[in-house]
């Protein structure tokens, strides 16, 4: 029973809808249907436009890639063992531990602003740590 109502009820939808196409094809003024070619007239802008920013995008990805390999050990490790180095790092190569040398100040200053700009890279905070070691004559 249901289901003949449902027959019934779609087949009125589709003898709607077909009246509905005869009457527009049948109201066009010369017997061409003008908006259909502006509708596929729309079709081909927008595919054109689309195609366009595409190979726009692709050559842009093609020219945004780093030119250097990402090293993703030195990722994992700042990410867990930066911070504890360079805590220890900025207390011990602060300019204020050598108040009174001034070459050993400047040396100092220049590594705490270089500590500070590596404060989440623990590969560029050990070599740091050699450098102060090397300059600054510090014990870890």
């Amino acid at each position: 029973m249901m289901n003949k109502i449902l027959v019934i009820f779609l087949h009125n939808i589709s003898e709607m809808s077909e009246n509905s196409i005869n009457k527009n094809l049948k109201t066009s003024s010369n017997g061409t249907n003008w908006w259909i070619w502006i509708a596929i007239l729309e079709f081909v802008i927008i595919g054109f436009l689309i195609y366009k920013t595409r190979k726009r995008k692709k050559l842009q990805l093609k020219n945004d890639f780093p030119k250097e390999e990402i090293d993703f050990d030195n990722i994992i490790d700042s990410s867990f063992n930066s911070d504890k180095l360079y805590d220890e790092l900025k207390i011990k190569c602060h300019p204020d531990r050598f108040p009174n040398n001034e070459k050993l100040n400047k040396i100092a200053d220049e590594l705490f602003q270089k500590i500070s700009q590596n404060k989440n890279n623990s590969k560029t905070l050990l070599k740091l740590k050699k450098e102060a070691i090397n300059k600054l004559n510090i014990n870890f």
